[in-house]
This record gives structure tokens, sequence and C-alpha cells, in this order.
């Protein structure tokens, strides 16, 4: 069966918008070089054909969409990229698409990543799914040991990429529309950091940001603590998992009464926060040797660490069906 092709128009380079000790946003550099597609279980000698960022393309059921990015970061900071699928979480019932990280990179260089519908491509989504965009970040550190600088670049970048099922040619494929950055610049296809909104509070509703207080509340009310790490207005796997779950009326009502609940903030825009959690959370990152976000630590009232967890796909109720699994422990 012939399956109807999709443009795959992007731009022309992602920009950073957060810079890290001494050196200036332009100074990180990530772009899509070349697009293809190719079956789950390729090997060397099966390579996938790359075509030009601007190629047509179509991934039918059990394959997968490969994205080439290049590179050009400063040879004294490491940083860690990732590429998702970003749709407005109104578009499905669940995320049904999977992606792959990477190691640390430093100075130029390039790096392929894939995205796939079902586990492994072998389990498509019900309809066939037209995504328009994809989002490339990154998480910065030094290179030589100096403390962790948590800065982040975001840029979505506008895809028109099919994934076909068995039936569909692409007409009636359920189009996914984007979810905006925090100050997206549709223009650049960036985030400006110096856009980003003041708000009365980042912490959700349902949520202390005192974990002291927590903890002598669980030890009183026979409860855990939820204490989950964030970086609420950068980091993207983090504003998934408050978009998903933690904002969700469902999760909190399914959790109160085994668990207190903490959010732990890292954000950019310090204005969201409390006086108590300007002067305490940088400190409880360093304490609880927190080095990705989101984290999520599970305590019982006394302070002790009993587990830890962070973003899991599924939704509310699944997740606070995963942190019971802690109160049986």
């Amino acid at each position: 069966m012939r399956f109807k092709i999709a443009l795959l128009s992007i731009s022309a380079a992602c920009a950073v918008f957060a810079g890290a000790q001494g050196h200036a946003p332009t100074d990180f550099k990530v772009r899509l070089a070349e697009v293809g597609v190719m079956s789950a279980g390729d090997d060397d000698a099966e390579k996938p054909k790359m075509l030009p960022p601007d190629a047509r393309i179509v991934v039918p059921p059990g394959k997968l969409a490969v994205f080439h990015l290049r590179y050009d970061f400063p040879r004294d900071v490491k940083s860690r990229l990732f590429l998702g699928p970003n749709f407005k979480e109104s578009e499905l019932d669940e995320d049904p698409f999977g992606t792959s990280g990477s190691g640390l990179l430093s100075g130029k260089g390039s790096i392929t990543k894939i995205i796939v519908l079902g586990a492994g491509g072998a389990e498509p989504y019900k309809q066939a799914l037209l995504l328009k965009s994809v989002r490339i970040s990154g998480e910065i550190e030094s290179a030589k040991g100096a403390p962790r600088n948590n800065s982040f670049f975001i840029c979505d970048v506008p895809v028109n990429v099919l994934f076909a099922d068995k039936e569909e040619d692409g007409k009636r494929a359920k189009v996914l529309e984007p979810e905006p950055s925090p100050a997206h610049d549709p223009k650049l296809g960036v985030v400006d950091s110096a856009k980003l909104a003041k708000a009365k509070s980042s912490t959700p509703r349902g949520f202390t940001d005192d974990l002291d207080k927590a903890f002598a509340k669980a030890k009183t009310e026979g409860k855990l603590v939820y204490a989950c790490f964030s970086g609420s207005d950068w980091c993207g796997w983090c504003m998934k998992l408050e978009r998903e779950v933690l904002s969700k009326q469902e999760f909190v009502d399914g959790v109160k009464n085994d668990f207190v609940l903490v959010f732990i903030d890292s954000p950019r825009n310090k204005e969201v926060l409390s006086e108590h959690a300007k002067a305490a959370n940088e400190l409880l990152v360093k304490k609880y040797w927190i080095d990705g976000f989101p984290t999520a630590l599970i305590f019982d009232g006394d302070g002790r660490k009993i587990g830890e967890t962070g973003y899991r796909k599924g939704g509310a109720a699944k997740y606070a069906e995963h942190l019971m699994k802690f109160r049986k422990k």
C-alpha cells in the first residue's frame, strides 16, 4: 500500500535562552540537520536513508522517525540533549510516543534522536497522527566539576510528520497542535527568558513548599512525604509532569490521605517563590544531590528517604496508583 507523504518543514536553527558560566546564549547552537525513517530493528548494515530537513517523509506502522541534530557548544561545559513530540495535552487521551535521550556533549558534533509510536513501534495509535512540532531542549552543566548550572535551552521546531496507521493515508489523520513554550516567540521559534511572565506562586494547589513542616505533618498524621524537585519555567519534562499530573485535582485527591505533597522549585523567575523557598530550595537541591529535573523523593515522617521517582506517562490516576506502591512497602 502506498502511504501519503507529509511535508517536514523546520526553522534554520534553535537558539539558547539560558547562558552558562561566562558564556552568552548565542554560544550554544543546535539545529535539525537531517530527517529519515527506519525500522525498529535496523542494524549497521541497514542504516536509514537520511534526507535534508525539508524532505517529505511518512512514518508507516512499526517504523521510527529519525532526527539528526548538529550541535556547537563551548568545550568547557557539557549538555544533555532531548528531542520529543510537542503537542497540547488535550489532543490525545494519553501520550503514545516514546523518545530517546543522550549522554553529555560538548564542542561540535552530531547526534541522532528518534520518536516512535507504542512499544518499539509495534503498537501504533488507534489512528494516524500528524505531528506539527518537536521540542529540542538541553541541560547545561560544568564539564570540570564546578557546581551544576541548571540552565536549559528550549526550541520548538515546526514539523509536519505523518505517523500513518494500517488503513489511513493521512487524509483523516488527527492533527496534533503544538503546546507553546513559555514566552514562545513564533517568529523565532525560541523561548525568550526576558519575556517570562511573573506569577503569584509556582507551587501547585494542594502542595506546600516547606519540607520541614511537611515532615512534621506526615509524622503526626502517619503519612509519607512526596517531594518534587522541579524547574517550573524552563524544564520541559517538569512542565509536562505538572500539566499532566501535579496540577490535577484528581491526583491531589487520590493521594492526600497517604501523602503530604511538597513542591521544591528552582525556577529562573524567582518571583514565583515564597521567601522561605528562596532561602531553602537551593540548599535542599544540594543536600539531596538532585542532579536532574524533575526528581521526586519519597520520605517517611522522620525524613528518611524510602524511594525516588520522576515523570511517568499515563496521567493523574496512574501516577497516584504508582505512588501507592511506596505506601505498601
